[in-house]
């Protein structure tokens, strides 16, 4: 958009409102090549309140301003609070600060504000926020994205005109870009730590660092245009005083919006045996045939279909794998009642009696076949599943589809071929001996965790707080062991998720200028979660405390955390499960009690796309719909450095990283195997001298 096409309007309020929408943070940034001198003009009426100026074109008031030096001092005045990243954001009680810092270390598999061209934001004064709309306001110059201040910096005759067209002589010109580059240095951060601002301890060379988090302003804006542009899913995080916590927000009203993709589990898992039993005898099926209504199957078909209409080979690729992902993952949900009920029968043989009455039934054959003989069942349950889409009136169009038989076929044969050689694989692991351990972590529930895992996105927890709560795990069992057991990796499963409507009240505290007074803090709003979750942690050390460790069954659920993610963390109900902290030394061991784990959770799954910009995120997102958003990590804003009120010796400002987790099915993990599990679902901190992300092992 130009701001030329801007200034045809003739109906002066709808111009006006096009005219301020142009230049706020939120929107796409306006091209005002070759319209300099009216862009000057309406950058400096932009500097009133809304309800003084009737006219963003009013040219008299916009020489009238810039006559006025006091106006146009107090406008200077406002670039020594232009940042890069908001220290103000969440809370605005910090003050007198502001962080100018490069991009980070350029990392492909996550998005930060490194993938950006660099802009500024402005936090100070809530009654100045107008006032710095004329050196701050960003748009689009010459190809180049830059506000007034940058331009200042170096200014270029066309400005220089520009300015002279409004009244201004060209030493008042020369001295007004003097003063605006004395405000605005090439970095700048604060030589002391606020104390309302948060720091999180990181492992650091051989100690820890201070880090404190912030938000990048530019990747925070991008953000806030791809939601205005229904591009992405998106919750709302409110603040009562947007003008204090800076430009962006107070433009926005207050409404920040953050990318939101929950994990989606439900609350229910298949019943029973007796319940499935019940079902079959009265002619239903057991097959989950709900699931061949969800629009992830139909666009995985169409996706199918479609392949041979991609416009490059790389696109047929990329889309082939995702639609045949998706329907295996359709399919075996679709059998996986079943495939819980076979399990519950292999483990309690005596209810085969039970099953007699429905002797015949496709059900009873695919729960009593012994293993090897899974793959028999190809023809029939191909046959089944045209069947049953023939009968839908949403995918009835897609059953016995000439080009979808072969690949709704091989998945099903990919899906017998993997159950038929679990068993064989269990016992082939079962007799190797290794010195590591596992700790199975089973049912642990979390009140109150925060959602909002950076400032960014919201949905599933960060990954870096599950570490941190194992890392404090290993601290608090070493020091009463007095062992060196180090807890190196973890893999997470969701069971259920629940996400939280209300707002926290904050505690009781001391508060005012001089902290003499007791009361609450305002509230920051935020997203929060109740979940149940199971971990399972690897552990390695030297083998006597190893051996320490197997008879300390009592420590380890002494020294349990008991916060996580900000929220309170408990152990299962002791009437629910007896065994929620075991340890295992053998991976088959291990994997035959996770393989049973309920079709209605997730497993918290890395994956190894590469991220160039947000576009490349949200069309993942788009694509494959078990990708999430979550916070990765921390990149490191400079180097470390000594700073009063920090934590530690050192201390950094650092960046929120997002990065991409697959939600993945409980039964897709196991239908995958063991050696994919132990190969693919564990998490670890790589920690470099300017990053600390999670990554796969």
């Amino acid at each position: 958009m130009t701001l030329e096409s801007l200034l045809v309007i003739k109906e002066v309020e709808e111009r006006n409102i096009a005219l301020r929408r142009a230049f706020a943070p939120y929107t796409g940034d306006i091209d005002v090549t070759g319209n300099e001198a009216d862009a000057l003009m309406i950058l400096l009426n932009l500097t009133y309140p809304k309800k003084l100026v009737k006219s963003l074109l009013d040219k008299r008031l916009a020489k009238k301003t810039l006559r006025n030096e006091q106006h146009i001092d107090f406008c200077i005045a406002e670039v020594a609070w232009l940042h890069t990243h908001n220290l103000k954001y969440p809370d605005i009680r910090v003050s007198k600060q502001r962080l100018i810092a490069p991009a980070p270390v350029f990392h492909p598999q996550v998005l930060s504000s490194a993938n950006f061209t660099p802009i500024l934001g402005w936090s100070h004064d809530s009654a100045k926020v107008n006032l710095a709309k004329l050196f701050g306001s960003h748009f689009i110059w010459q190809g180049n994205v830059c506000c007034l201040a940058t331009l200042l910096l170096d200014p270029t005759s066309v400005w220089k005109e520009a300015f002279q067209a409004l009244g201004m002589l060209v030493k008042d010109f020369l001295n007004i870009c003097g003063r605006v580059k004395g405000f605005l240095p090439e970095a700048e951060a604060p030589s002391l730590v606020d104390r309302f601002s948060n720091q999180v301890r990181m492992p650091y060379r051989n100690g820890y660092l201070a880090v404190t988090p912030v938000v990048s302003h530019v990747l925070q804006s991008e953000i806030q245009k791809a939601t205005m542009a229904k591009q992405a899913k998106f919750t709302h995080v409110e603040f009562t005083r947007p003008a204090s916590v800076g430009d962006l927000s107070a433009s926005l009203g207050g409404n920040v919006r953050v990318l939101n993709y929950p994990p989606k589990t439900k609350y229910s898992e298949f019943g029973l045996s007796d319940s499935m039993l019940g079902k079959v005898q009265n002619g239903q099926s057991a097959l989950n045939h709900s699931v061949f209504h969800q629009s992830k199957f139909v666009q995985a078909l169409e996706g199918l279909l479609s392949l041979p209409f991609a416009l490059a080979l790389k696109q047929r690729r990329q889309q082939k794998v995702i639609s045949y992902r998706q329907v295996r993952s359709t399919l075996s949900e679709w059998l996986a009642p079943l495939l819980e009920w076979r399990l519950e029968v292999k483990d309690n043989p005596v209810q085969l009696s039970k099953l007699e009455t429905i002797n015949g039934t496709f059900e009873y054959s695919f729960v009593t076949m012994g293993d090897e003989q899974l793959t028999h069942l190809l023809a029939p349950l191909f046959s089944q599943l045209n069947s049953v889409l023939s009968h839908s009136n949403l995918v009835g169009k897609y059953a016995f589809h000439q080009q979808l038989m072969t690949p709704l076929k091989s998945s099903l044969k990919w899906l017998l071929d993997n159950l038929s050689n679990e068993s064989t694989v269990l016992s082939a692991s079962s007799d190797d001996e290794s010195q590591q351990r596992y700790l199975y972590l089973k049912g642990i529930r979390v009140f109150d965790a925060q959602a909002l895992s950076n400032p960014y996105c919201s949905g599933v927890p960060s990954l870096t707080a599950v570490w941190g709560m194992m890392h404090h795990y290993q601290r608090c069992l070493n020091e009463l062991l007095g062992s060196q057991l180090r807890m190196t990796s973890f893999s997470w499963f969701i069971r259920h998720y629940s996400a939280g409507e209300s707002k926290n009240l904050p505690e009781y505290g001391m508060h005012g200028p001089k902290e003499n007074q007791f009361r609450r803090a305002g509230i920051i709003d935020n997203k929060y979660c109740d979940l149940v979750f199971d971990l399972v942690i690897h552990i390695d050390g030297y083998e006597e405390d190893l051996n320490t460790l197997d008879s300390s069954s009592d420590i380890l659920r002494a020294c349990f955390p008991a916060r996580f993610a900000g929220g309170v963390m408990h152990p299962p109900e002791l009437d629910s499960v007896n065994d929620w902290c075991e340890l295992y030394d053998s991976e088959a061991l291990l994997y035959s009690k996770l393989r049973r784990l309920p079709v209605s959770g997730k497993w918290i799954m890395p994956i190894r796309y590469s991220i160039a910009n947000l576009s490349d995120l949200l069309i993942l997102l788009k694509q494959n719909r078990l990708l999430h958003p979550v916070m990765y990590g921390y990149l490191l804003l400079g180097t470390p450095q000594k700073r009063t009120n920090a934590y530690e010796p050192l201390h950094c400002y650092a960046e929120s990283a997002i990065g991409l987790v697959e939600c993945a099915n409980a039964i897709d993990i196991r239908l995958q195997g063991m050696q994919n599990y132990f190969r693919r679902a564990f998490w670890m901190l790589d920690i470099k001298e300017h990053s600390m992300l999670m990554k796969r092992i």
